[in-house]
């Protein structure tokens, strides 16, 4: 059938009015405070789905809930009552038969829900999964990969066992529980023909798997003598891959100051010749200024020699007595002694000024002349800085971080060729001893079904995983395919880490899951449902620079390209993740008067409202 996800999931009241939460393809996060009902809508998926514990109980008026699935050929809704054993199926989709089925594995006159399940998975209801050595088989069920799909907060925090495995695995029952995970993640059946496999049929599978190795390690090739290379490189300077790796480290850390110095400088210097722009801009005002002002004391000290040189001319040759045009008689008193001393006091004054104003112009010009200077300094100083970072440190600044991305690539090369290695050698072991080794192929082993393209992409996977998450010890993670569990250093998670980084690696281990399902499995469920991936830790010996968690969000949202991820979160765990991109985010207030209060309208914290009841 292919992929599905969760379209909607509603509580429905005893009035027949239901609180609705409208869910996406991709990644969607309901955050809230506690005891706003985040937990009750898991809870919802899985009571609808056929599971025993009630998500809320009757005393908040809410009497059933219903689930909406879309799939590929349509929509499948289910819906029950919450103390009824029978759920009511609507569907648009032709591959599920509408009717009433019930919780059991049967029922008078209905069907099982499982069916219903299963096909949407593109599983045979009748699918059936080996217990034990001896190929002995019971019916494959929904409840026996529900938490691979539906993982609460209590299970997400367990060091043990495997989040792949469920919460009551022990010895007997590891068997039935690794065969469920063969079913979804390699549509293995376990029939009468699978009991009797061959040598020959043994010996060919090995033969796949060996060409798959030798395909990886063909790839991996040239990026180890690449790492080679750099090795060499490392030793030329009497160093290890290490110790060269923090040289280039500490010497990228210098430029890095040294470039964000010459910024600081040049921010400065900018700034400083704006100042020395406007400075010279004054200066070319002042001088205009004073240009006039000379222009104006010189016009009037040419009107006043004028005026001096008609006077003394007066007094020498005196006005004539009688008017040459009208010849009337014509009295004009010569200027005296006194009126000639002023004018001539005026223009001493006015010369005086004159003088003044032509040297504070030439100081000016002295000014501007070494404001002029200084502009250009500035400017070369600028235009040295700005070769200096695009011509040097920013070249070689960069040239280091290739570098250094290619050591990084390179160590995760050599873990990923000793994988391979290892595995070809485990391998070519086998073939050896094959002759030699009395084998019954009559005893079922689940972990030898697992294809070893699976132990190998869980390992890789998990890895990057980490690695976009920021943890520094990706190195040292593998996948264990004993505990089917992540171990550090050869050690367990649970020996290693505590309840919060147990959270982390079980959500990194059911993302890698998923991953491998969404790539390889006919039957990948498209949707994954997890309670508080991001729950606090105190970051230790393994983390990286940064936030864990901020890194861990953010492969979310790359992972959930591919399938729809639910997760829930208390408002306290998400300060600094970035919700930008196809994110749904539905957030609970638990205030009465702003935004959405929870999971179920009308229903508040009993510490709010007493006499209310509330999961």
């Amino acid at each position: 059938m292919g992929k599905m996800w969760i379209r909607q999931v509603k509580a429905i009241r005893n009035d027949g009015n239901a609180s609705t939460i409208d869910l996406q393809q991709g990644l969607n996060c309901i955050i809230g405070p506690s005891n706003t009902g985040k937990t009750g809508i898991a809870k919802t998926i899985s009571f609808v789905c056929g599971g025993n514990a009630i998500p809320f109980t009757d005393v908040t008026g809410y009497a059933g809930a219903s689930v909406t699935f879309s799939t590929e050929h349509g929509e499948v809704t289910l819906q029950r009552s919450l103390a009824s054993q029978t759920i009511q199926v609507s569907s648009t989709d032709s591959d599920v038969e509408p009717g009433d089925y019930t919780v059991a594995r049967r029922g008078k006159n209905k069907r099982p829900i499982n069916s219903v399940l299963l096909t949407m998975l593109d599983v045979d209801e009748a699918r059936r999964i080996a217990v034990n050595e001896a190929y002995r088989t019971v019916a494959f069920t929904w409840n026996a990969i529900r938490h691979l799909l539906l993982v609460p907060e209590d299970q997400i925090v367990r060091p043990e066992p495997s989040i792949l495995l469920p919460k009551t695995t022990r010895n007997t029952t590891m068997t039935q529980n690794l065969s469920a995970l063969l079913v979804l993640a390699q549509d293995e059946t376990f029939n009468d023909e699978a009991r009797q496999e061959s040598s020959a049929e043994r010996h060919a599978r090995r033969q796949a798997v060996e060409r798959f190795i030798f395909s990886q390690l063909d790839i991996i090739e040239p990026r180890i003598k690449q790492l080679e290379q750099l090795e060499r490189d490392a030793a030329t300077e009497g160093k290890t891959v290490d110790s060269y790796i923090e040289k280039l480290r500490n010497t990228l850390q210098q430029l890095e100051q040294q470039r964000r110095k010459t910024i600081d400088e040049d921010a400065e210097l900018v700034e400083h010749i704006s100042a020395l722009h406007q400075e010279n801009e004054r200066l070319d005002v002042l001088l205009a200024q004073r240009e006039t002002l000379l222009g104006q004391y010189d016009s009037d000290l040419a009107r006043l020699d004028l005026q001096l040189q008609a006077m003394r001319h007066n007094r020498e040759q005196p006005y004539p007595d009688v008017c040459q045009f009208c010849h009337s008689t014509v009295h004009i008193d010569p200027p005296s002694e006194e009126d000639i001393r002023a004018r001539e006091n005026e223009m001493s004054r006015i010369r005086e000024l004159r003088n003044g104003v032509a040297k504070d112009q030439e100081s000016l010009r002295q000014a501007r002349i070494q404001v002029t200077q200084s502009i250009d300094e500035a400017q070369n100083a600028h235009q040295s800085n700005m070769e200096q970072l695009h011509r040097n440190l920013e070249p070689e600044a960069r040239t280091i971080r290739q570098r250094l991305d290619g050591l990084a690539q390179s160590e995760r090369i050599r873990a990923e060729y000793a994988e391979l290695t290892a595995l070809r050698k485990r391998f070519q072991a086998t073939l050896d001893g094959a002759d030699e080794e009395k084998v019954d192929y009559k005893k079922y082993r689940p972990r030898e079904w697992f294809h070893e393209d699976f132990y190998y992409s869980m390992g890789a996977t998990i890895r990057g995983i980490l690695k976009d998450s920021g943890f520094s010890g990706t190195d040292n993670v593998g996948f264990s395919r004993e505990t089917f569990d992540i171990e550090i250093g050869g050690y367990s998670k649970a020996e290693e880490q505590g309840k919060g980084y147990c959270a982390f690696f079980n959500t990194v281990m059911m993302l890698a899951f998923h991953d491998y399902l969404n790539r390889r499995s006919v039957h990948a469920p498209g949707w994954l449902f997890i309670d508080t991936p991001l729950l606090g830790f105190d970051e230790g010996a393994y983390t990286a620079n940064g936030s864990l968690r901020s890194g861990l969000f953010e492969h979310l949202k790359l992972q959930a390209a591919n399938q729809q991820i639910i997760i829930l979160e208390n408002t306290d765990h998400i300060g600094e993740l970035d919700f930008s991109g196809n994110v749904n985010v539905i957030t609970f207030t638990k205030d009465q008067t702003d935004g959405r209060y929870g999971y179920l309208d009308g229903v508040v914290d009993v510490a709010e409202r007493p006499g209310v009841g509330r999961r």
